[in-house]
């Protein structure tokens, strides 16, 4: 009941406000093969909505849009396609306030953790998933990751080239549009909570962060090898730590090279992944992106490492491209991947 009368609340307003609305959105459409049999073609649509409601204040809103046509075909750990998810018609990735005044911003209702941490201008050209969240994270608690969210109170303050973020979130993460699986629901005493704090500094040449999260649940690996379900989670705090620093070391025109490194640790050894490392170099000028990325991840079940070669080439403000190849090695065996992605933004 409460989310309908959530979202009857929001079609009577979008109309009323239509004229002063901003409507935009991105098509990711991506296909894999593992150079052997295997394939998989995934798309993954974005639709973004904003709406100024006064002075400072508006309403956000996005929804994705995932349909793929097989199963990912290789056994990796990290997941090595940051849009790979089951299929869903359609789910909420951000629904609430914003209220913006000089350097202050504060966000309450739906939202996940990818809106606004992990993201950089190195990161984002990288495909595995482990770029957008650390898998210390990610794969130790059901949290609001993609493709799932949750309510959220979410603020930050910058000051000159620092940035101060803090999030607390609904301790599980929810994609659903039933009574006991959607992202309004608040359940402290279930489902714990979890709070994300990230310090960034930014400037023409580089930039860097450090941050903490810390969930009220423990979720270790039970006998199947999984994460535990939420009912079976114990009722001790745990932490994850991480630093980040992105650095140009040569520019010439449009022409950069950047380094990159990252590192992430969980305190409860039971959990998921509890340490990973990234190092990296992108080579950037006006219409293309090129980089390399070696990754470590230490899981419960064993280490995983990876490599990643990426070609990200611009067309038009509205089109892009990019070729990635990923060569994978963990318990499970070596695996190769070559996949093929289009962007369209609109």
């Amino acid at each position: 009941m409460k989310l309908k009368t959530i979202l009857y609340f929001m079609s009577c307003m979008i109309p009323c406000m239509g004229y002063t609305q901003t409507v935009g959105g991105e098509y990711t459409s991506e296909w894999q093969w593992d150079m052997n049999k295997k394939t998989n073609w995934i798309n993954l649509l974005r639709l973004d909505l904003t709406i100024p409601l006064w002075k400072g204040g508006s309403l956000e809103a996005a929804t994705l849009h995932i349909a793929q046509t097989n199963e990912c075909v290789i056994d990796d750990w990290q997941v090595f396609s940051n849009i790979e998810e089951p299929n869903n018609f359609a789910a909420i990735a951000v629904l609430g306030y914003m209220h913006k005044r000089e350097n202050i911003c504060l966000f309450t209702g739906v939202r996940n953790v990818n809106e606004d941490f992990f993201t950089s201008d190195l990161t984002s050209l990288f495909t595995s998933s482990s770029c957008g969240i650390f898998p210390t994270i990610s794969e130790s608690y059901p949290i609001a990751n993609y493709s799932l969210s949750g309510l959220t109170v979410y603020f930050d303050v910058s000051y000159g080239g620092w940035t101060l973020k803090n999030s607390l979130y609904n301790g599980v993460g929810y994609n659903g549009w039933t009574r006991h699986n959607n992202p309004f629901l608040v359940r402290p005493k279930k489902d714990g909570i979890f709070n994300m704090t990230q310090l960034e500094y930014e400037y023409k040449r580089g930039s860097y962060f450090a941050g903490v999260a810390v969930h009220s649940r423990q979720c270790p690996i039970n006998d199947e090898g999984e994460m535990s379900p939420m009912e079976e989670s114990l009722k001790k705090t745990s932490c994850v730590w991480w630093g980040y620093c992105e650095q140009a070391v040569w520019t010439a025109d449009e022409k950069k090279v950047s380094f990159m490194a990252q590192y992430s640790e969980n305190t409860c050894r039971q959990n998921g992944c509890y340490r990973y490392g990234e190092i990296g170099c992108v080579y950037a000028d006006g219409c293309n992106q090129l980089g390399l990325s070696g990754q470590y991840a230490r899981f419960f079940r064993g280490a995983e490492r990876s490599l990643e070669l990426t070609w990200n080439r611009t067309i038009n403000k509205s089109l892009s491209i990019q070729p990635t190849f990923q060569y994978i090695r963990n318990d499970s065996g070596n695996f190769t991947v070559l996949s093929a992605r289009i962007y369209c933004s609109f």
